[in-house]
């Protein structure tokens, strides 16, 4: 087995990322945005799959989080707003501390000489509940809030309740529900309030949600009951996940500037890994309010165009748009909510020259070449091809106000209408290949799945592993199981590598904290997998990442965790049948072969003989002098003596012959492909070693041969006969005066 603990080898620089899990889109925005900007900077990458702090799952993940350090990782982003949920600032802080030796950004909860990246999270809420006031007249909003220890569930609440008292409004705490950030929770505080707090659908003109996953539950459980959504109840989130734009019932709610956020954090971390000062800082992100239906607002709602951005009738279209370009531009960037980063920089202003170049000249088609560009770009990317739509909605409404002759609107209208019907057939194709995708991802997830827990073996399980993680995107890993089976410990030691030139075939053992072999990490984005189960710490998975789906990596977590127990139940209970099977055959004391066992060496071997025409004997041998030691010394030391005698019987005899204890003092032996001459000098090696020095302290033994042989040229007699001659001879033997060797033939 390879050795490969030493991690002196001079390694690039790497940015690691904590969170508690990235099968949530939220926290998969996250990861993605962190991973980008990391190889912007020319960071290799590590994301930690490590679950929530004072959080004990069936599968334990925390553990993980003692492996990160120096060693593993050059600067550390800490998700403390996700992982920190149920814990005090004290817990947190406690936590981070353990860090300090790299250089460290928190998001969302601020800590001592830290940095810290925060969202404006209580001016987005403000924001949310002030439009359901303001713009639609609602006095009676229910809340459902984040979690207690979580900071910013509380700003979220603050801004909630910020809204309702600048307009004389009370916050009812029979309004008012806990969940946890999770669909399932959403559902159960809808249900909280109907049924134990006792509100009807008409007490309740609005229910705003802390995040877009519990407003999700929540919209699950209104439409259970038959409240329509806004019909009766409008309905609100935080954070813009896709599913909110793609609800039954598209969902109002406040997008973070997660990109932004990332890109600034990283560039903080990466200036400090470079050899730049690394002070500490908090920088706040403002949210973005999105309007959509669930609210009651119209899908197609237009903001009114402000009187000083009249166009003069004498103006053409061209140098109204021209003069208005600025702002435009940032309506644009506005509207795309940061989702077209995939198509580069300059896409504005590619699609504002495009469209001027068509509108002058008809024959060429730029801007709708420049919209199908961008929507194939995100298409290919795996980006939302939606946020074209609303960019091109923007743009039809700016471009609209700018036309100042019914010829001209017509113009434009045609023209806007084309990329409009143009982006949204993009978009249908887009969400057919991720229907696509994922029911292909799935259906490689369940063989996957189907063929780990069913190997037999960890050895089984590598190889499925290297077989099937390919096919699912992920081309290179490492399943590592610690050393002390069922515990976190210092050192692991390799089940798996490999990587797209092959497998490794050696187990390598390395220190925990190094979490990879050398080399494997470098160059590359890997996910970090803690694996257990049930309680148990089996060890780590570390999983490239990039063109795998990051939903899948908790899947596969619990999986490799649930087949690696798998495997070791089915190792320890192969052993347990093996030890059972051994019982069976073995004699307790002595360890050698049973009465049992002889009898069916002795029906095959001489089944064998005959079949072949080979020579078989047998040596039954009684110990002299065994009841004075029982009757002087006790059974205790007889035990001893028959111990060391069947010692001593091992040690005379050839690998494949067979000894037993055929009961008391009394031992057989079997001797296949052995003569009578053969089977006398054995008998005769075996004496010497018995009585050739003192069995134990209590004296010597002695004893005495029956031997019988089955020549197959000349005998006709079965394996019962040659045992009952070679006890007959012992039996001559002994009345002859012990301590004998005598064959039946010469009796």
């Amino acid at each position: 087995m390879a050795d490969k603990t030493a991690g002196t080898r001079c390694r690039g620089p790497r940015l690691g990322l904590l969170a508690d899990a990235y099968d949530y889109e939220f926290q998969e925005r996250i990861l993605a945005a962190a991973e980008r900007a990391a190889r912007e900077h020319g960071l290799d990458f590590v994301a930690v799959s490590g679950g929530i702090l004072g959080v004990n799952l069936r599968d334990p993940k925390r553990f993980v989080y003692d492996y990160i350090g120096p060693d593993s990782v050059d600067a550390l982003l800490v998700c403390t707003h996700v992982i920190g949920h149920h814990s005090t600032l004290a817990e947190l802080t406690e936590f981070v501390a353990r860090f300090r030796s790299v250089p460290c950004v928190c998001l969302g909860v601020a800590l001592p000489g830290v940095s810290t990246m925060f969202m404006d999270n209580e001016a987005g809420m403000y924001t949310v509940v002030r439009h359901l006031v303001e713009e639609h007249r609602f006095r009676r909003i229910a809340f459902i809030a984040g979690p207690a220890g979580s900071e910013e569930a509380q700003a979220r609440f603050r801004g909630y309740a910020r809204a309702l008292a600048e307009r004389k409004l009370e916050v009812d705490p029979r309004y008012v529900v806990v969940g946890n950030f999770t669909r399932e929770s959403g559902t159960h505080a809808a249900v909280t309030l109907f049924n134990q707090r006792g509100l009807a659908p008409s007490d309740i003109d609005a229910i705003v949600c802390a995040d877009d996953p519990m407003a999700l539950g929540a919209l699950d459980e209104l439409e259970r009951r038959g409240v329509k959504v806004p019909g009766q109840i409008a309905l609100t989130g935080f954070d813009d996940v896709e599913f909110a734009r793609y609800a039954r019932v598209p969902l109002t709610t406040v997008r973070q500037p997660i990109e932004e956020q990332m890109r600034h954090a990283v560039a903080l971390l990466a200036a400090a890994v470079h050899g730049g000062e690394h002070k500490a800082e908090s920088v706040t992100f403002q949210t973005e309010f999105v309007r959509r239906r669930s609210c009651g607002c119209s899908m197609h709602q237009r903001e009114p165009v402000p009187a000083t951005a009249a166009v003069p009738e004498s103006q053409d279209l061209g140098a109204a748009l021209r003069g208005r370009r600025n702002g435009l531009l940032a309506d644009l960037d506005r509207a795309a909510h940061g989702r077209l980063e995939f198509v580069g920089s300059g896409w504005a202003d590619r699609l504002f020259d495009s469209f001027l170049l068509q509108f002058n000249d008809p024959s060429q088609a730029s801007f709708l070449d420049c919209v199908e560009g961008i929507c194939y770009e995100l298409l290919l990317r795996g980006g939302e091809v939606g946020a074209a739509q609303d960019v091109l909605a923007v743009f039809h409404r700016e471009v609209v106000a700018c036309a100042v002759d019914a010829e001209t609107r017509d113009h434009v209208e045609d023209l806007m209408c084309e990329a409009l019907l143009s982006a949204s057939a993009l978009a249908a194709i887009a969400q057919s290949h991720q229907r696509n995708a994922l029911i292909a991802r799935t259906a490689l997830l369940a063989e996957a799945t189907a063929a780990l827990l069913a190997a037999p073996d960890v050895s089984t399980l590598a190889e499925t592993a290297a077989n099937h993680l390919p096919g699912l995107g992920i081309r290179a890993g490492v399943i590592a199981l610690f050393t002390t089976p069922g515990k976190a410990s210092e050192e692991l030691e390799t089940a798996l590598i490999f990587t797209e030139t092959g497998r490794q075939q050696v187990p390598v053992r390395y220190r925990g904290k190094l979490l990879a072999p050398a080399d494997f990490l470098d160059g590359r984005s890997v996910m970090v997998l803690p694996l257990g189960f049930r309680g148990e710490c089996l060890g780590m998975a570390l999983l490239e990442y990039g063109a795998a789906d990051a939903k899948i990596y908790e899947d596969l977590r619990l999986v490799l965790g649930a087949a690696l127990k798998g495997a070791q139940l089915i190792r320890a209970v192969e052993e347990a049948r093996k030890e059972v099977e051994a019982l069976a055959v073995t004699d307790p004391l002595t360890g050698l072969s049973n009465r049992r066992h002889l009898m069916r060496r002795l029906e095959g071997e001489f089944a064998r003989a005959r079949r072949h025409l080979r020579s078989l004997s047998l040596i039954v041998m009684d110990l002299d002098g065994f009841k004075q030691v029982n009757d002087e010394h006790g059974h205790d030391a007889g035990d001893h003596v028959l111990l060391r005698v069947a010692e001593r019987l091992r040690r005379s005899l050839r690998e494949f012959d067979t000894v037993a204890r055929y009961g008391g003092d009394e031992f057989v032996v079997l001797l296949p492909e052995t003569d009578r001459a053969q089977a006398r000098a054995a008998a005769d090696r075996i004496r010497q070693s018995v009585i050739g020095e003192p069995v134990d302290k209590h004296g010597t033994v002695g004893a005495t041969f029956g031997v019988a042989t089955f020549d197959p040229a000349n005998a006709s007699f079965d394996q019962e006969e040659l045992l009952r001659r070679a006890d007959r001879a012992l039996l001559a033997g002994k009345r002859a005066g012990k301590g004998r060797i005598l064959h039946f033939d010469d009796c």
